[in-house]
């Protein structure tokens, strides 16, 4: 080969090796350039996800001067619409703003800021829009309880209760003071009963035993209840010593000897209205006599009659319970004997035993039944009873 050829082959050699190298050392240099914006990148994100603006403004000034400046400010718009599209719109108005303020000719990013801006505004206007109709509500509501406190409160019978849960009811005073069904059940353990006739003038003593009992059930209109009483008086302790002497000797014939059995079932109602302790009553009530002395006592004889009357039950004194009543007896019409007659009664429990549910107590009663004869004399019959009492808790 010749010395000119050789130099030739030399010389294309040379050019193919330079360019070569000059390739590598730019792909080299693009690929250094590609992982400084992929790190830049990696700090965009963790900015957004710190939800820092000041950081990503940060960023984007550290950069400015880099020829991948723009690919950034491009990215920093990516991740903003990225948070327009999960409704993070406050930070999404901030990371524009802060291109803005890099590069105050990214006329998308001034686009994009404006965007969020209206929306923001726009949905300051509804929010607000919602809170004042829902204080509306909440005054209308305000205005609705407070007039229906008003008309309940002025019927006066009604009072607030907040249950557990913290919301506010009205509950009728019946209900509130008393519990489903009230209840008390007496055993007279000491009955005495004294008796006093004007015609002949005679007088006896005489002791028995008793049972008793009292049951309300209230609603909210009425308060429905029963009385019931029932006593055997057989054993006569003293009797008129003028009398006593006109009977036959021996120890059985000292004194008349008789028998007193009487008893009472009288429904009562309240009106709730009026009052939660005036009732009134209608029932029935019996007197039976048992006598082989009756020429000398003359006791009146066995009679049933209706009731009617009126009673103050229910009467709470603290712990201790008062009743009153008073009744009429109509079946003295239908009795040739006797010209009228009345029935009287009051007792006051006192409990020494007090649970949550149950009260014991002793119940100190008195009675009187008032009997005016046709021929003109006057029979009573006096009652004072001590009784063991068990009753329900009043709530």
């Amino acid at each position: 080969m010749s010395a000119i050829k050789k130099i030739s082959v030399i010389k294309k050699t040379g050019k193919a090796l330079a360019l070569l190298l000059a390739f590598a050392c730019s792909f080299s240099v693009y690929a250094q350039s590609a992982d400084d914006v992929g790190e830049i990148y990696k700090q965009i994100d963790m900015a957004v996800a710190s939800k820092s603006a000041d950081k990503i403004s940060q960023i984007l000034q550290a950069h400015r001067s880099s020829e991948n400046y723009q690919l950034i400010e491009n990215y920093t718009l990516k991740q903003t619409r990225k948070l327009i599209i999960t409704d993070n719109l406050e930070l999404a108005r901030q990371t524009s703003l802060a291109v803005i303020d890099n590069n105050l000719e990214n006329f998308d990013a001034v686009e994009l800021y404006s965007y969020i801006d209206k929306a923001i505004l726009n949905q300051q206007a509804a929010n607000q829009a919602a809170e004042n109709r829902k204080r509306l509500e909440q005054e209308r509501i305000a205005a609705r309880n407070a007039k229906s406190k008003q008309q309940i409160e002025s019927r006066g019978n009604f009072q607030s209760v907040t249950t557990a849960s913290g919301a506010e009811v009205y509950q009728n005073e019946q209900q509130a003071s008393f519990s489903s069904t009230i209840w008390t059940v007496k055993l007279c353990l000491a009955d005495f009963n004294f008796q006093k006739i004007t015609d002949p003038d005679y007088s006896s003593l005489k002791y028995g035993l008793g049972f008793g009992a009292n049951i309300f059930r209230p609603s909210e209109r009425f308060i429905l209840g029963a009385d019931l009483f029932a006593d055997a008086h057989i054993v006569t302790l003293t009797a008129s010593e003028k009398k006593a002497a006109s009977t036959s000797s021996g120890t059985d014939g000292d004194l008349p000897q008789e028998f007193f059995i009487s008893g009472r079932l009288v429904p009562e109602l309240a009106f709730a209205d009026l009052s939660k302790n005036l009732f009134i009553r209608a029932g029935i009530a019996a007197h039976m006599l048992s006598s082989d002395s009756r020429d000398i006592t003359n006791s009146t004889e066995t009679f049933i009659t209706p009731v009617v009357g009126l009673a103050l039950d229910n009467i709470s004194l603290g712990d201790s319970q008062f009743r009153l009543f008073a009744d009429y007896d109509v079946g003295h019409l239908f009795y040739d004997e006797i010209k009228m007659a009345m029935e009287f009664g009051t007792s006051l429990m006192l409990p020494f035993s007090v649970s949550d549910k149950t009260k014991m107590g002793l119940e100190l009663g008195l009675q009187d039944l008032l009997i005016m004869k046709d021929e003109g004399g006057i029979e009573n019959r006096a009652k004072f009873t001590f009784a063991i009492g068990v009753g329900n808790v009043v709530k």
